[in-house]
């Protein structure tokens, strides 16, 4: 980590704020409820990378299969059954994991602040984790696990860390 991104540490916006990124998103309200922190993302679907301008690792977000369903249907308007279907393979459709990964640029917001280091998406992966990133999920200071519940469509958790 360079001396100026150890001096500032990326932020995450509280779990309402969250649900505002999201409503915005896919143009419908989501509820949002705080959950306990996890510290390790091993049993969900997908987790994604954001890192600071100089490279470093700044901040992560795991999504479980459900809410990476439901939030990519939603995006453009696909039936909840589509979703289902997805949820019941274990693997999304090929347009819901194109719509994923656009998800997961929209979610890199929560981590960005006008007095915080700036964080761009650099990847999505599927877990196992490779070890440095498991790392980063055990000892980020800044953690927040929401379930999210999306209208019409199967609620599910989102989890964030910031280092």
């Amino acid at each position: 980590m360079s001396a100026a991104a150890a001096a500032q540490k990326v932020s995450v916006l509280r779990a309402v704020d969250i649900g505002a990124v999201l409503r915005d998103l896919i143009g419908k309200p989501v509820q949002v409820k705080e959950l306990k922190p996890v510290i390790t993302v091993e049993d969900f679907y997908v987790i994604a990378e954001y890192d600071r301008e100089d490279g470093t690792l700044g901040a992560s977000a795991a999504i479980d299969l459900p809410l990476s369903a439901s939030l990519a249907a939603a995006l453009t308007l696909v039936p909840p059954g589509v979703a289902e279907a997805s949820i019941k393979a274990k693997k999304l459709e090929e347009m819901l994991e194109e719509n994923l990964g656009e998800v997961l640029n929209v979610i890199g917001r929560v981590f960005n602040a006008p007095e915080t280091p700036r964080v761009i998406l650099r990847r999505k992966s599927k877990p196992p984790s490779a070890l440095p990133l498991k790392q980063f999920w055990f000892k980020s200071p800044t953690r927040h696990t929401i379930e999210v519940a999306v209208p019409g469509y199967k609620s599910g958790r989102l989890a964030v860390v910031a280092g």
